[in-house]
């Protein structure tokens, strides 16, 4: 840990651009990398798909010294591939949500203009918020995505109960040093704060959170602590 404490931002940024070149999934893309002095990675330029963002995200907490990651990139499909109508992009979506057998697409109305995907309505939990939210940004011709979906949970769940359940993961994983973690809860949202060792650690806290019945929103304020 004391390495990567020192670790120059410029050798960071080297090992970041390797990591981009090495992955198969990322490596042809046009991705510029900043590092500052705290470690904090920015990436910008522009990416084919969502899944190219999320992946390039991924691989640059991979790379020890790396405290966080700012994702300013771009998704913009290449210019030789045909791109859908709003009307085919929302059909596609549609039909997608409603063979999925974990969300019931009747409650979600699908929006999309020049590109930019609305989701509107309402859903049982976070988990399933952001599970349409992935399902519906890898379809072709998405270029962004306005996750208006609301969080209605089935059935009564007290804050207390929602903050011993997660206390009570978090303590079971073994990712995690839950001693470091602060959960508090008001009216079914919830806010982590406090340190964890790594963007893995960090990943899992927030998963166990989305997962939690009655919880309505997560807030992260988790830093990595180096």
């Amino acid at each position: 840990m004391a390495d990567e404490r020192k670790r120059r931002p410029e050798d960071i940024r080297k090992d970041v651009y390797s990591q981009l070149a090495w992955d198969n999934r990322v490596g042809h893309t046009s991705i510029i990398v900043k590092v500052t002095d705290d470690g904090t990675v920015i990436l910008s330029g522009m990416v084919p798909t969502h899944t190219d963002r999320f992946e390039a995200e991924e691989d640059a907490y991979t790379v020890s010294g790396v405290k966080s990651v700012e994702n300013h990139l771009s998704v913009s499909p290449p210019l030789t591939y045909p791109v859908p109508e709003d009307d085919d992009i929302a059909a596609q979506i549609e039909n997608l949500l409603q063979w999925n057998p974990t969300i019931d697409a009747t409650r979600i109305q699908v929006v999309v203009t020049s590109g930019i995907l609305t989701l509107m309505g309402n859903v049982d939990s976070v988990w399933q918020k952001y599970r349409v939210e992935h399902l519906a940004e890898d379809i072709a011709g998405v270029i962004s995505v306005d996750n208006r979906l609301s969080v209605q949970p089935i059935g009564e769940v007290s804050d207390d109960d929602i903050r011993d359940d997660i206390i009570g993961t978090l303590a079971r994983n073994t990712f995690i040093d839950a001693s470091n973690i602060v959960v508090s809860v008001e009216k079914g949202e919830v806010t982590l704060s406090g340190v964890v060792d790594n963007h893995l650690a960090r990943r899992t806290a927030l998963g166990i959170a989305h997962n939690t019945n009655g919880v309505i929103d997560v807030h992260d304020n988790l830093e990595i602590i180096l």
